[in-house]
């Protein structure tokens, strides 16, 4: 083959090479940008799921509360005295919005006249105005939960609402609601690369990370539908202009890459697109990214691929002229020089590699660590949520009595009973003192574990872990029976992770003591001279044998809002303590797990 003929089989195959380099290049990019918009937006979703979470159940549960009932059927004859009760009822729901960090709550009446808000002192307050044409409170004058989103007729801030009726003698007399000021938006999102808008079941997309999008529509509406929506005000005054060329929202969903009307321009652009619904609210999350973004890349890719393989020719054109000239002994030295020097340098640029690799597995080995951590102290503070109800109990009881004493002292004051009044200060020292020792316990619990202390007494561990479940106990009327341990009986575990396992054992204990006739719980030890044991049984329904083969897997639950994680975590910690943790029938009925862990060698045993 001659040089002509040699040079033009090569151009040839380095345009199909960069065909496919561009082509491979562009899939590999469009799957990485499509991968990373649907888990920003899943992300999004998933964080504004949990902030309107937080207020849904809200206003039912201060429907319920006898104090908005004097303002809603007030028997006073005079204007002073009725405005008077009103504002009282604004005072009490002014308090409520403050320490739930709502935007406005505010009562309405059965004519849809608001009687009283939080925000009754601002310039843009809701007291007067009225709202029945609004969905929400039709919605919940119906007996039902009502949720809405719209511009604020008074404020003309986007909220959503919440609302829920107000009973008296199972007659509905008025609509309290809540409006949640959808900023918070705007504190969740953190995604620089990859913009996002959220729209309603039409399209009309009401918060974006472009304000040129706001209150524009995904695709063309219907004309009677785009009036409707217009007349009803739910977006002020905006016009609804649509930002793509669908017609049908299922069309525009459907497309994984879309021409969308750029932000403040006549010029439209390709993007990447994805979207999430949400199924409580009625809304869809969008995402998207240029698709421009993967053209730099393919761009890159064949120029880089360009340079190599021109850097390949070049060096077969050269080989292909030295072996014309064989003998040309100086030239072919030369050629034996520069290929050992190229060998060093990549020998020298694979050392470094590999060190760079080695450097890097020793970064990824410490955040693997770093997150193992993080998900014990997640678990952690999730086991504290579900604990919370008994930390409330536990700290209300002494406040209770601690008020009770202090009015009881400002009764004995003005009677002059001094010694009386001493003596109540003294309760409430104590009682003080209690809640004191209470909250200390749960810190401690909380707080994250170092690697400082890896030495721990049994008593005071499992002390502490039926201390903090012993409201919980006793609300499920479980009998705990707790073998007398040795105060001095030391293992090698950290003691606050060691309280984490026991607290998750014995919590899953109690709920699945649900149905147990009486429920009971045992623990007790066995210690050897090198380990000892703890085992924790109940006398519940127990475990088959696939659940016994699964149950420290990850995810794995038999809880309907459980996450699966509890006795992965907890095995892990043992494990990095050189222990064990296993699970066995309990011979009396339920199951019983076994935590075995060295034993300490000054324990003084």
């Amino acid at each position: 083959m001659n040089r002509k003929n040699t040079l033009v089989a090569l151009t040839l195959m380095g345009a199909l090479l960069c065909g496919l380099v561009s082509a491979i290049t562009y899939q590999q990019v469009k799957q990485h940008l499509s991968e990373k918009i649907i888990n920003d937006v899943n992300q999004l979703g998933e964080k504004l799921d949990a902030q309107l979470s937080r207020y849904s159940q809200l206003p039912k549960v201060l429907a319920s509360d006898p104090r908005l009932l004097d303002a809603l059927v007030t028997d006073e004859t005079s204007a002073s005295a009725i405005n008077h009760q009103y504002q009282q009822t604004s005072l009490l729901l002014e308090s409520w919005a403050d320490t739930l960090r709502a935007d406005t709550l505010y009562l309405i009446n059965r004519q849809g006249d608001t009687l009283a808000a939080s925000n009754w002192q601002s310039e843009t307050s809701f007291v007067g105005q009225n709202y029945g044409y609004r969905p929400y409170f039709t919605h919940a004058l119906a007996g039902n939960i009502g949720q809405y989103f719209a511009l604020g007729a008074s404020s003309d801030k986007r909220g959503y609402y919440f609302s829920a009726p107000v009973y008296k003698q199972n007659e509905i007399i008025g609509v309290l609601a809540l409006k949640v000021d959808l900023s918070v938006i705007e504190d969740i999102w953190d995604y620089d690369q990859v913009d996002y808008a959220i729209a309603d079941q039409h399209g009309i997309v009401f918060y974006s990370s472009e304000d040129a999008w706001l209150y524009h529509s995904l695709i063309a509406l219907p004309e009677s539908l785009r009036q409707k929506v217009i007349t009803s005000r739910q977006y002020g005054n905006a016009k609804l202009d649509t930002i793509s060329k669908h017609s049908l929202l299922k069309d525009f969903q459907q497309q994984d890459i879309t021409e969308i009307q750029l932000p403040g321009s006549n010029i439209s652009a390709k993007m990447l697109t994805t979207y999430r619904e949400m199924d409580k609210v009625g809304w869809a999350i969008y995402g998207f990214s240029p698709i421009n973004a993967a053209y730099q890349y393919v761009f890159q890719a064949v120029f880089i691929f360009s340079v190599f393989y021109l850097m390949l020719c070049l060096a077969i054109v050269s080989w292909l002229q030295t072996s014309f000239a064989q003998k040309q002994l100086a030239l072919l030295n030369d050629k034996l020089e520069q290929l050992v020097i190229e060998r060093t340098r990549n020998l020298m640029e694979t050392n470094q590699e590999l060190r760079d690799t080695i450097h890097q597995y020793e970064l990824s080995q410490a955040e693997l660590k770093q997150a193992h951590s993080e998900l014990v102290q997640a678990a952690k503070l999730a086991m504290l949520g579900e604990l919370s109800a008994s930390i409330n109990h536990e700290i209300n009881q002494p406040l209770a009595a601690m008020r009770t004493y202090a009015e009881n002292s400002r009764k004995l004051l003005a009677k002059e009973r001094y010694d009386a009044v001493a003596n109540n200060i003294e309760e409430i020292i104590s009682l003080n003192k209690m809640i004191a020792d209470i909250i200390a316990r749960f810190k401690v619990f909380a707080r994250k574990t170092t690697e400082n202390n890896t030495r721990t007494a049994v008593a005071d561990s499992i002390r502490s872990a039926t201390s903090l479940l012993r409201n919980k106990l006793i609300k499920h009327g479980v009998i705990l029976r707790v073998e007398e341990l040795p105060p001095h009986l030391v293992v090698n575990i950290d003691a606050v992770q060691f309280e984490q396992v026991l607290i998750n054992l014995l919590h899953n204990a109690i709920q699945a003591l649900e149905h147990a006739h009486p429920p009971q719980i045992g623990v007790h030890f066995a210690a050897e001279d090198n380990n000892v044991a703890i085992h924790i049984w109940d006398n519940g329904p127990g475990l088959d044998d696939e659940q016994k083969y699964k149950i420290f897997n990850p995810f794995y639950t038999s809880k309907p809002d459980g996450l699966g994680l509890g006795l992965t975590i907890s095995r892990r910690i043992i494990d990095a303590f050189s222990g064990t943790l296993t699970v066995k029938d309990h011979s009396g009925g339920g199951c019983e797990f076994i935590i075995t862990l060295p034993r300490s060698t000054e324990d003084g045993l």
